[in-house]
């Protein structure tokens, strides 16, 4: 099993999954804000239980060798906060790489979004195959469109995001029809902020 990369940029360390992460991050969950724009499973967990499935799920991408998706828990260098979530995970259509990036409100608006995309997409590209990188974005979610647009990526048509689901009815989302943004791995761009794999290398 490959061991998870810690990296960090300029504000922000990405990190393995850690103890007290689930209590940290489960009041975000519920803020109706947060989750206007991804899709949420119907359940009845509480969410602290939601909050350490979710990690657990990110942490379990790095356990295929060689990798075919990664994971990271997103914190603020200056005090630990636990400030979002994503990584990249194999897509729909052979050779995809999607990227996923989910930050609490409190840090939108703040560029903390598009330095942990950026890391995410550049430590991805170059230790997994993948042939384009894509997002899927539900429209009217500016802040993603502009992380994405940011990487390089571009809208190429829309889909029903409740397609990938095996039970759609389980998932709550506003609106399921979404963007479908892709860029080309060479056409990537990752920034040019301080970026440093401090540990935990592929493989």
């Amino acid at each position: 099993m490959a061991r998870v990369a810690r990296i960090e940029t300029d504000r922000l360390l990405l990190r393995e999954q850690q103890p007290s992460d689930a209590a940290a991050w489960a009041p975000h969950l519920g803020d109706p804000d947060f989750q206007r724009y991804i899709p949420v499973r119907r359940t009845a967990d509480a969410l602290e239980v939601r909050a350490a499935r979710g990690f657990d799920a990110l942490m379990q991408r790095w356990a295929t060798e060689p990798l075919v998706a990664v994971g990271w828990v997103i914190t603020r260098r200056s005090d630990g906060a636990v400030i979002g979530r994503g990584g990249v995970e194999a897509g729909e259509d052979p050779g995809d790489g999607e990227i996923d990036y989910f930050l609490a409100k409190p840090y939108w608006g703040q560029g903390y979004g598009r330095e942990a995309a950026q890391a995410m997409a550049r430590f991805a590209l170059e230790a997994i195959p993948f042939r384009r990188l894509v997002a899927y974005i539900v429209p009217g979610n500016e802040g993603s469109i502009r992380i994405a647009e940011g990487l390089g990526l571009r809208f190429e048509r829309e889909v029903n995001y409740l397609d990938f689901f095996p039970n759609p009815a389980e998932i709550q989302l506003a609106n399921p029809m979404t963007g479908l943004y892709v860029a080309d791995r060479g056409a990537v761009t990752f920034g040019t902020g301080q970026y440093r794999v401090l540990d935990g290398t592929p493989g």
